[in-house]
């Protein structure tokens, strides 16, 4: 999924990552580590401002590393070094990092890890700024969510099965649900030995010129294209004429708006 997602879903993750970088002020000269990185969007904003300082950008998935790395060449950058790599178990030595920053690469499950490990890498006086979702959904997220489960198929293949399985693992595991969660992640922040925590809110409007547009965009995360792939013709126009309904009650103008609320985090430890 690494390319749909980088040509559909990160135009409009973009001024999110502007703002992660904004709220993280890297300097020249900086050693930065992007955790999460997937198609390296936040890694390229911040490798002209910290040059000729390399940012290290690591993620798990080796194919959006690929097209991170061809992102990184068309632009014509230099000083990033991308490396496949658990965000839980991060292979450095401490102390070497000014900044480790994220824009909504987090890992849901195990992510107090993440941030211990985000702790042991800075040098004193480093921070640790990363952005991530609201615990309410926006409409059409949750729109979508409840279709997919109303129309899904009732015979799933094997490989469906066991996504469903993961993600109601991720839906229902409370560390998941407090990553959501402004004051929760405060105060894990300071449970793990960040002294000085700072939250940040805002929100993004993301545009689509129509339901097929979303569909395509919710699709590219991963988590629905088998679904979407299984379902039944029938079902499948039923899925998408319920949601359309559900997103343009009530507008008059064409297409699909969303408002995402984010949260932005800067934390420094002790």
């Amino acid at each position: 999924m690494a390319e749909a997602y980088d040509r559909i879903v990160v135009p409009r993750f973009e001024p999110i990552a502007r703002m992660t970088v904004e709220v993280a002020r890297p300097k020249p000269n900086e050693a930065v580590l992007d955790v999460g990185t997937g198609t390296g969007l936040l890694a390229c904003l911040l490798a002209p401002l910290v040059a000729p300082q390399s940012v290290v950008a690591i993620d798990l998935a080796d194919e959006a590393l690929a097209v991170a790395s061809h992102r990184a060449g068309n632009a014509g950058l230099r000083n990033i070094r991308f490396e496949m790599m658990d965000a839980r178990n991060i292979v450095y030595r401490g102390g070497i990092f000014d900044a480790v920053v994220s824009n909504l690469g987090i890992p849901n499950l195990g992510y107090d890890r993440t941030f211990l490990e985000a702790r042991r890498l800075l040098r004193a006086g480093g921070r640790f700024v990363f952005s991530e979702w609201d615990a309410k959904l926006p409409e059409g997220f949750a729109a979508f969510r409840q279709l997919i489960e109303k129309h899904g198929t009732p015979s799933p293949s094997r490989s469906l099965a066991q996504v469903r399985e993961a993600r109601a693992l991720v839906r229902s595991d409370p560390d998941a649900n407090a990553l959501v969660n402004p004051r929760e992640v405060t105060e894990r922040l300071h449970d793990l030995g960040f002294a000085r925590v700072e939250v940040v809110s805002r929100t993004f409007t993301a545009r689509f010129a129509d339901v097929r547009e979303f569909i395509a965009f919710e699709a590219a995360w991963g988590w629905n294209e088998r679904e979407l792939q299984e379902m039944s013709p029938d079902a499948r126009d039923a899925f998408e004429g319920e949601l359309a309904d559900r997103l343009s009650k009530g507008r008059d103008a064409p297409g699909l708006e969303e408002t995402w609320p984010i949260h932005f985090y800067f934390a420094r430890p002790e």
